[in-house]
């Protein structure tokens, strides 16, 4: 052993000594939450620790995920001006009894000097900090908050949330220069129950892409839980229920019988190939959509495909999706066609009857006049017209380019045609892709080289 490695190597008296290892205990302790009359678990301890900017904790029902966003949210009330804000999808699945709001307003009523606006949903710390919420409903309820800064974003059930909404608030994130906020880490932090969404997505299967960590919590995790009582009310629940919430199992789901997730390859725009003369392209609208509204809130939704045929394979580039009025329809149309170019073709489902031929004609008369447009009749039913791109994507040819639509996408495929609340993005996309392998170049043979 050289004197170098000796020097390097620590002796039985340095393993042994107490004040070492007290100094790399304290070090694994994470920031304690202020103003939180719960003690963290060990999986709570973990997901205070990470400063890394996102962070998912869940699982199983009763692991304790509410109380982990709020001690994660309270952690830095100490530092003036510090803003953090936690979100749910509706504002009564934050004010339920029970509910995450609701719970922060009882943990806080123990502190006198803590002050609570019940107009604002906003409490206010001895420092100036700040801890708000609010709710993300409708799909452009993210931006009432465009002109809001905040250090720490909470997202409780973050599954029912829209992942551009997730995304949106995460840009809303900042913090000065200097001053004491710039050390505060600025953290996306996420609390949910399993499903087989774009959260999964973005935190199991691809959070080392985004630095992005899990961290799993089951009701055995949770010491502050009756396990007996709550066990008996989740066995009242459907098998596969009782495997996402008893289990914490992400990917249970209902699959559909045509696509499986995992034959999708998904592709970054600098992987994508160079595409030449002989790639053929085409942007396929479906128009199913009306706008919602409280008498429908989930209506059928205006979809528009953009898909590339390169050398045996179809490339999805692009997935417009909406629910708008029929002029708002026309303007994301032609908006959509300008950005793609005039070299793109644009194809339209065509409802049948005389109805279907007037909506063609005013497409092209008066939406995209000087494009390459028009409508085509579907034939067969919807199963049997999806079934060539089923084929092809189960040999890896069909190729998503990285968005922000592909976790909606990819679940509404996934679960086709067992579960139909809706399948406008089926629709559009074997639309797209019938069109280009088969009919819209007059090759038959395109289809049998993809599959």
């Amino acid at each position: 052993m050289t004197d170098k490695e000796s020097s390097n190597t620590p002796s039985r008296a340095d393993t042994e000594n107490p004040e070492r290892w007290e100094k790399v205990l304290e070090f694994l302790k994470p920031k304690p939450p202020l103003y939180c009359p719960e003690t963290p678990s060990l999986k709570q301890n973990i997901f205070l620790r990470f400063n890394g900017r996102e962070a998912l904790f869940g699982g199983s029902a009763g692991g304790g995920k509410s109380s982990a966003l709020l001690m994660a949210a309270l952690q830095y009330t100490d530092v003036p001006d510090y803003s953090a804000i936690i979100f749910r999808k509706t504002y009564a699945d934050l004010a339920l009894p029970g509910a995450i709001m609701d719970r922060f307003v009882q943990w806080m009523s123990e502190y006198e000097d803590v002050r609570w606006n019940s107009q604002t949903h906003t409490a206010t710390f001895p420092s100036g900090a700040r801890i708000s919420f609010g709710y993300l409903n409708n799909p452009n309820d993210h931006l009432r908050y465009q002109g809001f800064e905040a250090q720490f974003a909470g997202f409780d059930e973050v599954t029912h949330l829209r992942e551009s909404q997730y995304l949106y608030i995460a840009s809303r994130l900042r913090k000065p220069a200097f001053g004491p906020l710039a050390s505060v880490p600025l953290r996306m932090r996420a609390a949910s129950n399993p499903a087989p969404n774009w959260v999964r997505q973005r935190f199991l299967v691809e959070g080392s892409e985004h630095g992005a960590i899990f961290v799993p919590a089951r009701l055995d995790d949770n010491p502050g839980v009756d396990k007996v009582s709550y066990r008996q009310t989740l066995a009242m629940l459907s098998p596969l229920e009782r495997r996402q919430l008893e289990d914490g199992d992400w990917w249970a789901s209902i699959e559909g019988s045509l696509f499986r997730r995992e034959d999708f390859p998904v592709i970054g725009s600098d992987e994508m190939p160079v595409f030449d003369a002989s790639t053929k392209f085409v942007r396929y609208w479906d128009l199913a959509a009306t706008e919602e509204s409280e008498s429908n809130k989930n209506p059928d939704w205006t979809v528009g495909t953009l898909m590339a045929f390169h050398k045996g394979q179809a490339f999805v580039m692009d997935v417009q999706r909406a629910r708008l009025k029929p002029n708002k329809v026309e303007e994301l149309v032609q908006q959509t066609a300008l950005q793609d170019g005039k070299m793109t073709p644009i194809r339209m489902e065509q409802e049948g009857g005389s109805s279907g031929k007037i909506a063609i004609d005013n497409f092209a008369r008066n939406v995209l006049p000087g494009f390459d447009f028009d409508g085509i009749r579907p034939s067969g039913d919807k199963q049997l017209r999806a079934t060539p791109m089923a084929s092809a994507s189960s040999k890896g040819n069909v190729i998503l380019c990285r968005a922000a639509w592909n976790g909606a996408w990819l679940d509404e495929l996934t679960s086709f045609p067992e579960v139909n609340d809706h399948d406008d993005q089926v629709d559009s996309a074997s639309g797209a892709f019938n069109f280009i392998a088969d009919l819209g170049f007059g090759q038959k043979s395109k289809l049998r080289i993809i599959l």
